[in-house]
């Protein structure tokens, strides 16, 4: 709630990206897949993905399917309401550490994938069919990397300990460092949003 009690709550092991649906339910990606989860605690909707994936990142897409990014398959999957995959994009990565390979995966308005490609220390836009676009290259390891409506980029990065604000010519606008809010410092900021 607005006063910081807990309204709600659910456990699961390793959750990892959460988004609350307009129905009230509430779909997150834990380590092995992915799971929609009612108010009254069903689990409405789930996709595992393959015992060698981790999954960091997930989205609802307008079409009813779901986002879901598989580090270790190095893919991103988009799941249909039955569980069953309906479109794949693989990712190149050339992180050696399976769950160092990218987060913060998102489709735009437009089709797009941006994926934050960790330790190669970059963000990359590809088109709906996977093909790169363009890279950006980040001081630090990114984390989310959010398209603002003035094409600015809001990036987290992670255990850099700092969040950019980025503008078309990659120009850092803004920012915040580890101890620039006094009494609480930033530890490893995974995700943001701008209110």
């Amino acid at each position: 709630a607005e006063d910081g009690k807990v309204e709600w709550e659910h456990g699961i092991q390793t959750p990892q990206d959460c988004w609350m649906r307009p129905n009230g339910n509430v779909l997150v990606c834990y380590r092995h897949g992915a799971m929609e989860i009612t108010p009254q605690h069903q689990v409405a909707w789930e996709y595992r993905a393959p015992a060698q994936a981790q999954c960091h990142s997930c989205q609802p897409l307008k079409n009813g399917n779901v986002l879901v990014a598989e580090c270790g398959m190095s893919r991103i999957v988009e799941v249909g309401k039955t569980g069953q995959i309906t479109n794949e994009i693989p990712i190149a990565s050339k992180a050696k550490n399976m769950g160092h390979q990218f987060r913060g995966t998102r489709q735009t308005a437009d089709g797009h994938y941006w994926v934050c490609l960790m330790d190669e220390q970059k963000i990359v836009e590809l088109s709906p069919t996977g093909v790169l676009l363009r890279e950006i290259p980040v001081e630090g390891y990114p984390h989310a990397a959010v398209r603002l409506p003035n094409e600015h980029l809001l990036v987290t990065l992670g255990p850099t300990m700092k969040v950019v604000e980025l503008d078309k010519k990659l120009n850092v606008v803004w920012q915040i460092d580890k101890n620039d809010l006094p009494g609480n410092p930033l530890r490893l900021p995974a995700g943001c949003q701008r209110l």
